[in-house]
């Protein structure tokens, strides 16, 4: 939540379609270009804390939303709000308000899916929601970015054809173990409640002190909603500090909507609402063909590092690749690593006298 945990460069607008959206605004030193970053689930604007200082003292500019559900930005009900398409249109009519012309998109986070035909092999590549959207973003807008940053999960292609139970028993067959289980508890219409109301025992389960623990609590069907009813939880990683742990329980409290927000984004996607959009999008959209980064996670039990750099082969003509020895929260666990493989990349194709204003 930009206000609560930026309340010196937060800023709300309210865009032309009446959607009210939350972020974090610094403008840029000299000829440097911006980055907009995109977070996951559970998470706001708050998730690149370490990134935001970093980033504006090196001069560059800096945008980070709260995305729709999520901080100090409108959490509609309505499972059509989270069409990928309309928030896809959002960030850039954000950015029209901004008057700001292009930008290096950064996202982390959120499992999607995105069958990769060209490679039997590997049946399906796992990706995700700050990933989910940039990805729509490279096919919507291409031309408001200069270059794009996938970190932990990749690119995702367009791909109608969701079906949550199908993936699990590709995963099952593929690696051994499901990897979206926790979609049905996810899902479920008291699922919000349980997780605001069990709040410790939530952070145990997104931001957990082992990485491993998501195979156990996470992957299989049903073990989300047994492990609310388990007599122990897992533990806060250490990396979290208590003071990080106050404001992220001011920004998920339930004052401000709990997780009801960002649990409609699986709604959404379970309820098929951008199946439409995805089948609307030509092909020769599905290609990226500016620069793109990767950063992949050793330790991540669900995106596996070689299932997500062989999934965006197919898509991305200059994909370059990093990896990191950790687990899925790899902006917050190694935060010097990746500030300075993010600037390098940044360094290199942001172009000399780049125009950044509309």
């Amino acid at each position: 939540m930009a206000s609560v945990a930026f309340p010196s460069i937060s800023k709300i607008t309210r865009l032309p379609n009446g959607t009210t959206y939350s972020y974090v605004f610094v403008e840029p030193k000299g000829n440097k270009p911006y980055i907009l970053f995109l977070h996951g689930f559970p998470s706001s604007s708050f998730d690149w804390r370490h990134q935001i200082p970093f980033f504006s003292n090196a001069g560059y500019g800096v945008i980070v939303p709260d995305l729709l559900g999520y901080g100090g930005t409108d959490k509609p009900e309505v499972l059509e709000a989270y069409r990928l398409k309309s928030m896809s249109d959002d960030m850039a009519s954000l950015l029209d308000h901004l008057q700001v012309k292009e930008v290096f998109g950064v996202g982390h986070d959120w499992y999607g899916i995105n069958k990769a035909n060209t490679n039997p092999v590997l049946a399906y590549s796992l990706y995700v929601r700050g990933s989910f959207l940039l990805s729509r973003l490279a096919n919507y807008h291409p031309d408001r970015f200069i270059a794009y940053v996938f970190l932990d999960i990749g690119y995702w292609a367009p791909y109608a054809d969701f079906d949550v139970d199908a993936i699990n028993a590709q995963a099952e067959r593929q690696f051994g173990y499901s990897i979206f289980g926790y979609w049905h508890f996810f899902n479920a219409p008291d699922s919000a409640q349980i997780m605001v109301d069990n709040f410790e025992r939530s952070m145990g389960l997104c931001y957990p002190a082992d990485p491993e623990a998501l195979l156990q609590h996470l992957c299989p069907l049903g073990a989300a909603r047994k492990y609310y009813e388990m007599q122990s939880s897992e533990a806060v990683a250490p990396w979290f500090s208590p003071a990080e742990q106050a404001t992220y329980r001011q920004i998920f409290s339930a004052k401000n909507g709990g997780f009801a927000g960002g649990l409609n984004w699986y709604k959404a996607q379970m309820g098929r609402v951008n199946a439409a959009d995805e089948r609307a999008l030509p092909s020769e959209r599905y290609h990226i063909d500016k620069p793109t980064l990767m950063v992949v996670c050793t330790k991540d039990p669900v995106a596996i590092p070689a299932i997500q750099t062989e999934g965006m082969k197919p898509y991305v003509k200059q994909l370059e690749v990093e990896s990191l020895d950790c687990g899925h929260w790899v902006q917050l666990v190694k935060v010097n690593e990746v500030n300075e493989i993010l600037k390098g990349f940044f360094d290199r194709h942001r172009g000399d006298g780049v125009t950044v204003k509309l």
